[in-house]
């Protein structure tokens, strides 16, 4: 597999990082400046998938599983109630169905 990254030198650094951890590079490089959008840069990495059982892989999906815990407690916050009532308080505005499905874990699509 043959991947060409390039975008803003933090955005193309963090997924050049992620890739590390999902993939087995032989080659790497990077970052080079962009030679047609200024502010950008390249990273080319060769490689090959790791196998599932692989350490890295299991590091990728803590870091997601921790993503997703902060990503709640957030939604948590944004839908407190000051009266105490919680999500089905009638002072407050109604939450959205897609917030409560998120709370409950369920607003994921499978692939």
């Amino acid at each position: 597999m043959e991947v060409r990254l390039i975008g803003v030198p933090e955005a193309a650094g963090e997924a050049a990082d992620r890739l590390l951890a999902l993939f087995a590079f032989q080659r790497w490089s990077g970052p080079h400046p962009s030679r047609k959008t200024a502010g950008q840069v390249r990273y080319y990495l060769t490689g090959r998938p790791l196998d599932a059982e692989s350490p890295a892989l299991a590091g990728e999906v803590e870091r997601l599983e921790r993503q997703v815990a902060r990503l709640r407690a957030a939604l948590e916050l944004l839908t407190f109630c000051e009266h105490g009532l919680g999500l089905d308080c009638p002072a407050c505005e109604p939450v959205p169905d897609l917030v409560r499905q998120a709370l409950a874990g369920g607003a994921v699509r499978r692939a």
